[in-house]
């Protein structure tokens, strides 16, 4: 079957971490829905999802359908989940569970969970088992946020299995809840503790993982908000907190309000991603270019990244990777070899109609890449307006400056327009 690359790779990705695909977590990783509209649905403050899912919901139907398809076709297994309201006795059997839509077909596609068929359980084996019952109790109760509730089953788990070999990661789940509503006094010692059980939180509860981890990471934010960036604590800064919980307008914003963020390669690369889960490519692009500049070699590394979520700045940058590669030592003896710092300005010679949305004077530094991405926005718009004499001295400027790059505007030019260059 055809699907997205960028669809697929965002089930390999989640499938690879928590050993399951889950579509509503797809939704608020693809940037469909924002993860404060979910936490609002689970504390039962809307109905269900319809209202708050963004775009087309059409659109986000049959991206559903695909996903689940491809699921199926790699040999995962459908299941039904259920979704009960937190900070409530609701997580019991018998309480009502939220509904996710009033649409019947996209409440199951968004309900379900994908996992490998040796993993689906066997009833006999599974729901009758008490330890397991236990276990997943205990579990149920974390995502739902209910100390009680996890108290309660966790103190049963140690009764019937003293031995099990999750009973010390529960219990440091269990205090990571009890630290929700309640004064981060250290944030350093709190960014510690929710690093060092966030594995633990990914592996016992999945996907759900977040419903926990995110509102202890906002927390931590919100104590964050008052402290400048610091290179030698880069993690201990609102934005990576906001990241963490997945909360990307308001990472981006964390990012802005440190001033010469750009300078900087982790604010760079928060901006970027939190852009890219909003779909502002534009703004996303404009904070990959200043990490090209300030730190290429960074760049790079972040770019080379098959865990990169943003598939389609992955694939430019190899194309970008082959260009440079496929010229011959002997073509251009003398001329330096292409960096990342050289790949906004080949975007842009690629993609032309991008300097009617980033500014010729988005560089704020006066590097030799830097320059020659000020002379392509000038060259595009001379060849846009006809003005033959200004395009024929900034081809001349990129020559002095990068003849590798002019090699591919003349490669661009031939085309788009049959009229070959002198």
């Amino acid at each position: 079957m055809t699907v997205d690359i960028e669809l697929q790779t965002q089930i390999d990705t989640q499938l690879l971490e928590q050993g399951a695909f889950a579509p509503l977590e797809f939704l608020m990783e693809a940037g469909r829905l924002l993860h404060g509209d979910y936490e609002s649905w689970r504390r039962q403050e809307i109905s269900s999802l319809d209202a708050v899912l963004m775009g087309n919901k059409e659109k986000i139907r049959a991206q559903l359908e695909s996903a689940a398809g491809y699921a199926r076709s790699i040999g995962l297994v459908e299941q039904p989940q259920t979704f009960y309201a937190w900070d409530s006795d609701a997580i019991a059997l018998s309480g009502q569970p939220l509904r996710i839509s009033t649409d019947a077909g996209l409440h199951r596609l968004i309900g379900s969970r994908f996992v490998p068929a040796q993993s689906a359980p066997q009833m006999d084996l599974f729901f009758d088992n008490p330890v397991v019952a236990l276990t997943n109790g205990v579990i149920r109760a974390l995502s739902a946020r209910n100390i009680g509730e996890t108290q309660r089953q966790l103190d049963q788990l140690y009764a019937r299995a003293p031995n099990h070999a999750d009973l010390a990661a529960f219990d440091r789940l269990l205090a990571a809840l009890e630290h929700l509503h309640r004064p981060v006094d250290d944030p350093r010692q709190e960014l510690a503790f929710l690093l060092d059980i966030t594995p633990a939180a990914r592996r016992l509860l999945g996907w759900e993982a977040k419903d926990l981890l995110a509102a202890l990471w906002r927390q931590l934010a919100d104590t964050l908000r008052s402290a400048p960036f610091s290179i030698g604590e880069p993690n201990l800064h609102r934005s990576f907190a906001l990241i963490q919980a997945q909360d990307w307008p308001g990472a981006a914003d964390a990012v802005r309000h440190e001033t010469q963020w750009w300078l900087h390669a982790p604010l760079c690369l928060r901006l970027a991603q939190s852009c890219f889960y909003q779909q502002r490519r534009g703004d996303a692009l404009t904070a990959w270019f200043h990490l090209c500049w300030r730190a290429p070699a960074e760049a790079a590394d972040a770019l080379d990244n098959r865990r990169q979520p943003d598939t389609g700045i992955t694939s430019l940058w190899q194309q970008f990777i082959d260009y440079g590669e496929e010229l011959r030592p002997s073509d251009l003896p003398a001329a330096p070899a292409l960096t990342a710092a050289d790949f906004p300005a080949w975007l842009l010679l690629r993609e032309p109609g991008l300097n009617l949305q980033l500014a010729r004077d988005l560089p704020l530094g006066d590097t030799r890449a830097e320059e020659t991405y000020r002379n392509v926005h000038r060259w595009i718009d001379a060849r846009r307006s006809n003005r033959s004499a200004d395009e024929l001295a900034l081809r001349k400027a990129l020559q002095a400056d990068n003849p590798v790059l002019l090699g591919y505007l003349k490669q661009s030019v031939q085309v788009a327009s049959p009229v070959p260059m002198r």
